[in-house]
């Protein structure tokens, strides 16, 4: 039986590495005056940021000056006081009085905020924020690392992965987003945050997760158009039919399915299920 690693150092693009501590992927940028690092990942284990800060010493004796957070979500932004002494903390106006709202000493709330593109230069390299906007409430951001061909869209860009639950955002802009990234961004590489069952993709990855978004909508006219009820098991059975056959492969198609079914309808009546 094969031996599964708990945690890996991996390279993106000649000065970009990611850190993988079991499925919760870390990002960070070396440049000749300090590391932009996105995510600390320390919920799962709480020893994972003193990991990420020895595996960026074992490539660069540079400290790190920016840890950004993809967003509030507590798996992917807590830890990050293994930074403070040397680092500011970069967010989405939106996830300040997420993270304060915890009381967390390990995770320093971001001091940096911005609600739209953001550009971070540091050492000669740029690295450009741009928010989600998926909700008025949302905290996601993009991350783009234009000359190491790499971006980040933590959680949203998942290859070969079915939708989070109730989508993480409202559906016509979650594609209006994939369209934009496709359409707009420079990239070779796209970092999902997480691992399963691959923590990178493309642009043909970004491309496959806004024809989800798409073929769900159109499956879910389908199945009201021969009067089944919204959520109605009968629903989720039909629309399963229409999908299966693209998609029944992906990780969480069973699981989630119905969920997501429930999510689309939910947003498009401004119900605005939680995104976290």
């Amino acid at each position: 039986m094969p031996t599964e690693s708990l945690a890996e150092l991996v390279h993106f693009a000649p000065d970009a590495y990611g850190f993988r501590w079991v499925n919760h992927v870390a990002m960070f940028v070396v440049t000749n005056a300090g590391v932009i690092l996105t995510d600390p990942i320390g919920q799962m284990n709480p020893r994972t940021p003193n990991l990420i800060k020895e595996a960026i010493r074992s490539v660069t004796e540079q400290p790190v000056r920016y840890v950004v957070y993809s967003h509030s979500a507590f798996d992917h932004s807590t830890g990050g006081a293994a930074f403070a002494d040397t680092a500011r903390f970069v967010g989405h106006k939106n996830a300040v009085a997420r993270i304060k709202a915890a009381k967390d000493p390990t995770t320093p709330a971001p001091d940096i905020t911005f609600d739209t593109k953001m550009t971070l230069e540091l050492g000669g390299r740029t690295v450009d924020l741009y928010p989600a906007d998926l909700s008025p409430a949302d905290d996601y951001i993009v991350v783009h690392y234009p000359a190491g061909r790499l971006a980040m869209f933590v959680d949203l860009v998942q290859p070969r992965n079915t939708p989070f639950r109730t989508l993480l955002g409202h559906p016509e802009r979650i594609i209006e987003r994939f369209q934009w990234i496709e359409d707009n961004l420079d990239f070779d590489v796209i970092v999902s945050g997480h691992a399963t069952p691959q923590m990178t993709g493309t642009k043909q990855d970004v491309a496959e997760q806004r024809r989800y978004h798409v073929d769900l909508s159109d499956a879910i006219a389908t199945a009201r158009a021969a009067g089944l009820a919204d959520g109605s098991p009968e629903m989720t059975t039909r629309v399963r039919s229409i999908l299966h056959p693209k998609y029944g492969a992906w990780r969480r198609f069973d699981e989630f399915l119905s969920l997501n079914i429930e999510g689309m309808i939910a947003w498009r009546a401004g119900q605005s299920p939680s995104a976290h």
